[in-house]
């Protein structure tokens, strides 16, 4: 992996959570693929051909306050054109009804680039454990 490419990708994910402070639905999707494979938190268990901007709109409308993004553990693997990265990322904020939201989600992003293009986000992968003897999630709790 070069420098420069743990760079642009860095870049990339610190541009999204300051977008999602902002309440900036368009810049946070910029960076995701035209062929985008998005395995959400929430359903469906597979989105694809899907307006990214429209989904994420839709979720940004749904706080009060800009969304707090905090990314934590940040591994980046890059190849020449194909890379990954996985990390911890703390949502937060105050939803319309008043909800406060302060939840740990694991996430895994693939990105891909064509020679000197920028990286793109061609998969992500969101997801949060569960409590196997309540099926219920884990949201909370120490890290």
């Amino acid at each position: 992996m070069t420098a420069d490419s743990d760079r642009q990708i860095r870049e990339l994910l610190e541009t999204r959570t300051r977008a999602f402070g902002r309440r900036d639905a368009a810049t946070a999707a910029a960076d995701y693929d035209d062929d985008l494979v998005l395995y959400d938190v929430v359903g469906p268990f597979v989105r694809r051909a899907e307006d990214p901007t429209g989904r994420l709109e839709k979720w940004i409308a749904s706080y009060r306050t800009g969304i707090g993004h905090e990314i934590r553990d940040l591994e980046i693997t890059a190849g020449a054109d194909l890379a990954f990265c996985h990390f911890l990322v703390r949502i937060s904020g105050t939803m319309r009804d008043g909800t406060e939201v302060g939840m740990w989600v694991r996430a895994t992003s693939c990105l891909g680039r064509q020679g000197d293009e920028a990286w793109t986000i061609v998969h992500e992968h969101a997801s949060v454990p569960f409590d196997a003897d309540t099926g219920h999630a884990v949201l909370r709790g120490d890290l």
